[in-house]
């Protein structure tokens, strides 16, 4: 090997964890997670659906939220949580469903620290993000809830069914982490956590990053309150899920939600992502939910 060979290679090993560390931080910051007024729009309109895209007080700033679907009081509201990180976006499909507009009110809201709320200010507590979802549902006062929340979603709608039991008439779990004592801290928390560090994530994942430091305490004091919950609940878990796992969250639910209100639907070859991957389904069990058919 020569001296100029020797010399490339020795440049390359040194510059390479200079372009990986700027590539990740490239990648990273664009990695917002949430859709702008406008993209919404341009979403709803593409599909001929009207769409009004709310904001009120909250926490010292605004919660974002969208709504569609069918207005009258007499119909139930169908409430769309995100996981973390996510925004109100990851619900759209389910706003625009024809089927679902006819018959419920739809809303999908940014969770304080994602999307238009807040963001980028982390609210680690179940309770104060249990908070914002009863700030939306106090809008319409005469009306009852289904509440949908996906991943970290569902503890969250756990709290809120919790918090506020006369507003709520029914929970659909979908990949929820529930288990304290399974649940995962992934590498990019730590990331969030170190100060020298935190600046290479976006917004969006540092709010995650606080959320998982959190996520074990905040759910060991919930864990003994799901008994107390007197609803109809779904909980749908995907049996290749890896970022949830499956036999864990199914077991959790079986020992600590009374059978009486519970329904579980495992989904064979089905990951984390149920929303996307399994919008039928889910959608079914929102209509059961609802006490609808087609």
């Amino acid at each position: 090997m020569t001296k100029k060979v020797r010399r490339r290679i020795l440049l390359w090993l040194l510059l390479s964890p200079i372009l990986l560390l700027f590539g990740f931080v490239l990648v990273n910051a664009r990695m917002s997670f949430r859709s702008s007024d406008e993209k919404t729009r341009q979403y709803f309109q593409k599909r001929g659906i009207a769409a009004h895209i709310g904001r009120i007080p909250f926490g010292g700033g605004e919660l974002r939220y969208v709504e569609t679907g069918a207005f009258a009081d007499s119909l139930p509201i169908l409430l769309f949580v995100h996981g973390a990180p996510g925004s109100g976006d990851n619900f759209y499909a389910f706003l625009a469903d024809s089927l679902l507009r006819r018959r419920a009110r739809l809303i999908t809201i940014d969770r304080p620290g994602y999307g238009y709320s807040n963001y980028g200010k982390s609210e680690p507590s179940f309770a104060a993000q249990a908070a914002a979802l009863r700030a939306v549902l106090n809008l319409y006062p005469a009306q009852k809830a289904v509440l949908v929340g996906h991943s970290y979603g569902g503890p969250v709608i756990a709290q809120a069914a919790l918090d506020d039991p006369g507003a709520i008439t029914a929970l659909l779990l979908l990949a929820p982490v529930m288990d304290p004592d399974s649940e995962p801290v992934p590498w990019y928390a730590g990331f969030a956590r170190w100060r020298a560090t935190r600046w290479l994530l976006s917004k969006a994942w540092q709010a995650s990053g606080d959320e998982k430091f959190a996520h074990v305490e905040e759910l060991r004091r919930l864990q003994p309150r799901w008994q107390e919950l007197a609803v109809p609940i779904t909980h749908l878990h995907g049996e290749s899920d890896f970022l949830a796992p499956p036999q864990e969250n199914i077991a959790f639910s079986r020992r600590h939600i009374p059978e009486a209100h519970l329904k579980i639907v495992a989904l064979p070859n089905t990951n984390h992502f149920i929303p996307w991957t399994d919008y039928e389904q889910v959608r079914e069990e929102l209509l059961a939910l609802l006490g609808l058919r087609k």
